[in-house]
């Protein structure tokens, strides 16, 4: 026997005299985990597709911003010969999106000089 008295190997208890648990208290435990389950899924979706709504307004925003800066390359006389290159080493070291972004930055101010220049 353990410490609370009750013996290790089994119960030793006949089955089929203890009642059976009641069938209303049952269902209310299932129900109230089935309700907490569905809150639990409806904000978690809630969270994602605000999450991914951010994150598709900012892609347009990012596109928009790539358009733009098109436009203004393609209206410079003289850059339809100049070749970009950008190594894949430094693509894959940015990881921030400051960085990243600071590094785009840096890049195109770039390259109308180097273009110019040539």
């Amino acid at each position: 026997m353990d410490e609370d008295g009750l013996p290790i190997v089994g119960s030793g208890i006949d089955l089929t005299k203890v009642p059976a648990i009641q069938q209303k208290r049952t269902v209310a435990f299932l129900n109230q985990f089935v309700v907490h389950t569905v809150q639990f899924l409806n904000r978690f979706s809630t969270v994602c597709e605000e999450k991914l709504l951010a994150l598709s307004l900012r892609i347009q925003q990012i596109e928009t911003t790539l358009n733009i800066l098109d436009a203004k390359l393609s209206s410079i006389p003289g850059l339809e010969d100049v070749k970009f290159e950008v190594s894949s080493s430094n693509v894959n070291s940015i990881t921030n999106g400051a960085v990243a972004q600071a590094a785009t930055d840096q890049q195109t101010a770039v390259s109308p000089q180097s273009g110019v220049s040539n």
